[in-house]
């Protein structure tokens, strides 16, 4: 009954998942933003891009299927999705805004004509019977010509485009204006909309939750895999998937990646658990660290460094303050506490990608927007000794900030 009930909820949660769908793109952001860089027409190409840009998720392209996807958004004019045939199932039930598809490649399958037929299978059969491309840049080059952006100024997502692709492109547009558009499009997405944040908000939720399951079941002589299969049935059951488990008991703790291991804890061990799951294409990330019977004050003393440098740098979030002004007010409470051992990083943004620019850091001067979903996190490793973690998903609001983090900022006893 225990595997029928898990089945189900599962399948429950998946299929909400897939079923709810909305928009992810800011237009007006994005319109705004290509008029004020010159821009005629931007082009994602890389997953997490032509997927904000159309809500539809390539499967081929993650599995390294030679498949090659594009979203084409125009200044003025239609967008379209430039996709393989294989994959109009995936393009059709992503519910995407955008109409124009231009599919390339071959679909080799037999269809029969059945008036009972869903929907979306007459549509698959209609996409199966279509004219397609033979490329995926004839495909692109159609959808920029068919629009009359051959001439224009193009901001094409560079980090998704492999060189031989990009110098075929720019051999069938030669009296186009090709420029980088990732870090466009990185500014865009930077700045999330209520769908966004609403899926970041439920990922937190049910990673939160695992992470909870996993810490009641933590005893002396429990091994790690065991605190990390807990963590991802909890996961599962909720209808997620999990990104990351690192788990380090005792001296692991300390480990940067502490991939779950038959270690077994013991009294006095630390516990630091850096988790992740995904919701709806979608990212958490939180970091927490419990103590198993007993603590210590050097144990003590080291976590209050932790925690009065994340709180410090959390309470300056608001608008219009540098993400290098969330590093040095983190840095300076470190520094003042004697532990100067500090990654180059404090945090980073996230959403449809786990670590998104900008990231917390010396020297990024870019300025904290309402809307912006970011992750404070600060790590203190001592190899030899131990290591503790704390680091919470904030949302810059109008007048400051909102934790969207809901379990308690402290030093679990176990």
């Amino acid at each position: 009954m225990k595997l029928y009930s898990f089945l189900t909820n599962y399948f429950k949660n998946r299929m909400l998942n897939l079923t709810c769908c909305s928009m992810l793109i800011n237009k007006d952001l994005a319109k705004k933003a290509m008029q004020k860089a010159g821009v005629d027409a931007l082009i994602a190409a890389s997953i997490p891009n032509v997927y904000y840009l159309s809500d539809y998720m390539t499967f081929g392209t993650q599995l390294g299927c030679g498949y090659q996807t594009y979203a084409v958004l125009p200044l003025d004019g239609e967008p379209t999705i430039v996709a393989p045939l294989n994959e109009a199932d995936l393009v059709i039930e992503s519910g995407t805004w955008i109409k124009n598809v231009n599919y390339y490649g071959c679909l080799r399958v037999k269809t029969t004509n059945n008036p009972k037929a869903s929907e979306t299978t007459k549509k698959l059969i209609a996409a199966s019977k279509s004219e397609s491309a033979e490329t995926s840049c004839d495909a692109l080059v159609m959808a920029i010509t068919s629009q009359g952006l051959a001439t224009k100024k193009l901001a094409l997502d560079y980090t998704g485009v492999p060189i031989n692709r990009y110098e075929n492109i720019r051999s069938n547009l030669p009296d186009a204006k090709i420029s980088d558009g990732s870090e466009l499009l990185q500014r865009i997405r930077s700045v999330k909309t209520p769908e966004e944040i609403n899926r970041i908000q439920r990922a937190t939720e049910i990673t939160e939750k695992a992470m909870e399951d996993a810490l009641e079941i933590i005893h002396p002589d429990i091994m790690e895999i065991d605190l990390a299969g807990m963590y991802n049935y909890s996961i599962a059951e909720d209808g997620g998937h999990v990104t990351h488990a690192y788990i380090g008991l005792g001296e692991r703790s300390s480990y940067p990646n502490p991939e779950p291991t038959t270690l077994a804890a013991a009294k006095g061990d630390l516990v630091r658990l850096q988790l992740g799951s995904i919701i709806r294409n979608y990212n958490s990330n939180i970091s927490r660290t419990a103590i198993i019977e007993r603590t210590s004050s050097e144990v003590e003393k080291r976590w209050k460094s932790v925690i009065d440098a994340q709180t410090s740098a959390i309470e300056s979030i608001e608008p219009g303050v540098k993400f290098s002004k969330l590093f040095e007010i983190a840095q300076n409470e470190l520094t003042k506490s004697g532990l100067k051992e500090c990654p180059t990083s404090l945090g980073h943004c996230i959403g449809i990608e786990c670590n998104e620019r900008p990231w917390i850091m010396e020297g990024e001067d870019t300025i904290l927007q309402e809307g912006m979903v970011i992750n404070v996190d600060i790590p203190f490793l001592d190899v030899g000794w131990g290591g503790m973690q704390l680091e919470d998903t904030v949302l810059v609001t109008k007048k400051g900030f909102k934790l969207l983090t809901n379990t308690e900022r402290t030093l679990y006893l176990i």
